[in-house]
């Protein structure tokens, strides 16, 4: 039933009401907002709101906004318009960066697969190398056949002092066999170490090792039982150490590679890079290489643990360095009481190493096997990987797994298939470098993970299809097609020195497959534009468990962004390598970058 008009307060009354009512509403919000100071509001803190052309979230919900607020080193939120991020403007106002008005912002981009240990060493030791190299401690151009290579060592040779004089990047498809007696020969007094591409390999000359005390069958005999190493990875009369046998090696080198001076220059050399190339977080898959894990863990922690950082690390203990007596609870819980930090990471993840090298042609192959029948080489015996997987995964780890051959990934299947199903735990392999059609449907239907190291096609796409694969299993190397295909969560890393830390470059290389001679390989197993992005993004952050802090532009995420001089959905997959990074925001703060020539 209507109500009669006489019930109702006329519309002259609430008119004449109006400016009552609006002051009487305007003084209890002021007296909210007065009692709460504004200095004194958490939610009044600094807010800084960065302006870009476009900013490329990687969230498929809100795939791009104009505008990112931050507060510290926190997303507060992304949005088109200013207005829509008022609700984050503290009382005191907030501050619109528009250095970046005219840039492309992404998430910082991430690179799970580096060693910083490795990098440090290797920026101190001149490459020569079938691939171009540009580094912050120079430009090395690759050699392709051995003749170069020769002219090339020469000339380092006579242009430097260094004893014993180190160089790294050798394959001997490029540039032919090179041992102890050849080296003797260019260098007859010097010591001389030649570092094989694949880093799991050096060759010694006769005054190397004289000066390492290891020109002795006695000595490397003791020193195979020590390192408990196959005694098939050393050979004395050519100078080789490999594999499993290279710590021997390293063991005594360490003295002229890890001087104090040159590991300083190495993880600023590092840190340059990785600014350069816009990378905010890494992981150490792997930590120990060089030194024992406290000493590795110790320098790691002094280098990102600095005010001035641009980027985090995690540290990745490999399962068999943990001592006797301990369990994984402990060993881990040791681990991130004493290196822990806001930018060291150490979670219950495991690292561990299957076949060898993929660089080196030691990954374990399936049928039909090499052309020239040579076998590959266990880094980690299977009965070990199977044992230390069990045992990890039982303690509700993560596992990360060294992998690179098709016999090697059977292996690796065969065994995660004996693991009890645990949920919240992910498995990663890593590199991947050759795998069958049917073994990416088993990695598929296991819900495992992939951090792939994709300039294996591109160095060695041309050499292999010549030399131990033959053209059709060649041009299938990094199948990784088939694998954004099936859905396989992919991370795309640099395994520095394997690779450039360039993740845009690595991206280019993925979606492109093109060999470093100018030919395609398997174009149906390139991955899509969009995958590339995320594979050095939210992916990336995906296989190394951190995905919730990083990885993508999203309220609560650290405020990590990568800023580009152009837009990879603009200038597509062809250009991808071209684009630069002009500068970082880690954690709120915003860091120039050197741009790359």
């Amino acid at each position: 039933m209507a109500m009669k008009a006489s019930n109702w307060p006329s519309t002259r009354l609430l008119l004449g009401l109006g400016p009552l009512l609006a002051l009487m509403i305007a003084s209890a919000a002021h007296a909210e907002t007065a009692a709460v100071p504004c200095n004194a509001n958490p939610a009044a803190l600094p807010v800084t709101v960065f302006e870009a052309a476009r900013i490329i979230t990687m969230e498929p919900s809100a795939p791009t906004a104009r505008f990112v607020a931050v507060r510290g080193d926190v997303i507060l939120g992304a949005a088109d318009t200013l207005a829509d991020l008022s609700p984050w403007k503290p009382c005191s106002g907030w501050t619109v960066d528009r250095q970046f008005a005219r840039d492309i912002l992404m998430p910082g981009l991430v690179d799970p697969h580096v060693h910083p240990m490795q990098a440090a060493v290797m920026y101190n030791i001149p490459f020569i190398a079938p691939d171009d190299w540009v580094l912050p401690t120079g430009n090395f151009p690759g050699a392709r056949a051995p003749a170069d290579y020769r002219t090339k060592l020469r000339a380092m040779l006579a242009a430097s002092d260094a004893r014993p004089f180190i160089t790294w990047g050798h394959h001997k498809l490029f540039h032919g066999s090179i041992d102890r007696a050849e080296l003797d020969l260019i260098a007859p007094d010097r010591p001389v170490i030649i570092w094989q591409r694949s880093f799991h390999e050096v060759i010694m000359n006769s005054a190397a090792l004289r000066h390492y005390g290891l020109d002795s069958a006695a000595v490397i005999a003791e020193e195979i039982v020590r390192h408990k190493s196959d005694p098939a990875h050393a050979n004395l009369a050519t100078g080789e150490f490999s594999e499993t046998a290279l710590p021997i090696a390293l063991d005594r080198m360490r003295p002229d590679i890890l001087s104090p001076e040159k590991i300083r220059a190495g993880f600023a050399a590092l840190r340059q890079n990785m600014l350069t190339s816009g990378v905010t977080t890494t992981s150490d898959m792997g930590t120990g290489i060089f030194a024992n894990f406290d000493t590795e863990a110790g320098l790691i922690h002094a280098a990102f643990e600095t005010p001035d950082g641009a980027a985090r690390v995690m540290l990745m203990p490999i399962a068999t360095q943990m001592p006797a007596g301990l369990t994984p609870d402990t060993w881990i819980a040791d681990i991130a009481a004493r290196y822990a930090g806001p930018h060291v990471r150490v979670d219950r993840r495991v690292k561990m190493l299957a076949d060898g090298a993929f660089f080196a042609q030691n990954m374990m192959m399936g049928a039909p096997g090499y052309a020239d029948g040579h076998e590959g080489k266990w880094i980690m015996p299977p009965e070990v990987v199977r044992a230390m997987a069990t045992q990890f995964w039982d303690a509700g780890f993560d596992l990360h797994i060294h992998v690179n051959g098709d016999r090697g990934v059977d292996t690796v299947l065969d065994t995660i298939d004996t693991l009890a199903p645990r949920r919240g735990q992910t498995i990663t392999l890593e590199h991947l470098g050759y795998s069958t059609e049917a073994q990416n449907r088993r990695i598929a239907r296991a819900g495992l993970m992939v951090s792939a190291q994709p300039n294996y096609i591109r160095v060695l796409g041309d050499a292999y299809a010549e030399n131990g694969l033959g053209p059709d299993r060649a041009a299938a190397i990094n199948r990784l097609g088939s694998l954004e295909a099936k859905g396989v969560t992919l991370g795309l890393h640099s395994d520095f020195n394997m690779a450039p830390i360039d993740p845009l470059y690595l991206a280019w290389i993925a979606t492109n497959r093109m060999t470093i001679n100018g030919n395609i390989k398997a174009p149906t197993e390139r991955i899509s534009l969009d995958k590339a992005l995320r594979a050095i993004t939210v992916e990336a952050a995906q296989v190394i468990g951190m995905d919730a802090m990083i990885g993508s532009i999203a309220s609560g995420k650290k405020a990590d962004f990568t800023v580009l001089d152009r837009d990879p959905y603009v200038v597509g997959t062809a250009r991808l390598r071209d684009i630069r990074v002009k500068a970082v925001v880690f954690e709120g703060v915003v860091h120039a970058a050197a741009v790359r020539p």
